[in-house]
């Protein structure tokens, strides 16, 4: 069965109303019972919840319109947790929209955190772009940036 992963960011640094991501957290637990929450961000996988609550579409409709009702900043929904967080960060609500790749290749350097760390060299390196670092060897970017980079990269696509 493939995954299906909301990914939801609260910014407790606007000065419109807001939830806390522990709040929201278990918010989300009404969904299904796997949520993960780091910093301002919460994840969802749904995809055992799907058929519980009308399939896809209902189910976008009740997060969508319950997170909007708490605050939250943005949301986006993808096939991986990582692909989700990104596409919310870059303001891309629907991470299903196209093949993962083509919706992800596109996207900056600072959008998946272990490539950001890296953002000063790659950018040496002549990275702009997600698919800029996808397309460098992979035994350079090891040796180079250690397996946290190529593990991130691996887990976002």
């Amino acid at each position: 069965m493939s995954m299906h992963w909301a990914a939801l960011l609260t910014n407790s640094s606007c000065d419109t109303p807001h939830i806390d991501a522990l709040d929201l957290a278990v918010w989300a637990l009404q969904f299904t019972p796997r949520v993960a929450q780091m910093e301002q961000t919460v994840w969802l996988e749904l995809a055992q919840s799907l058929r519980l609550f009308g399939g896809e579409g209902r189910l976008h409709q009740l997060v969508e319109a319950g997170a909007a009702e708490l605050g939250v900043s943005a949301m986006a929904w993808a096939p991986t947790s990582l692909a989700a967080l990104a596409c919310a960060r870059m303001g891309i609500r629907d991470g299903f929209e196209a093949p993962l790749a083509q919706v992800l290749d596109p996207l900056p350097i600072g959008s998946i955190d272990d490539v950001n760390i890296h953002q000063a060299t790659l950018s040496r390196l002549g990275c702009r772009t997600l698919d800029d670092v996808r397309q460098l060897p992979r035994g350079g970017l090891s040796r180079r940036f250690g397996s946290q980079l190529l593990l991130a990269l691996d887990q976002a696509y």
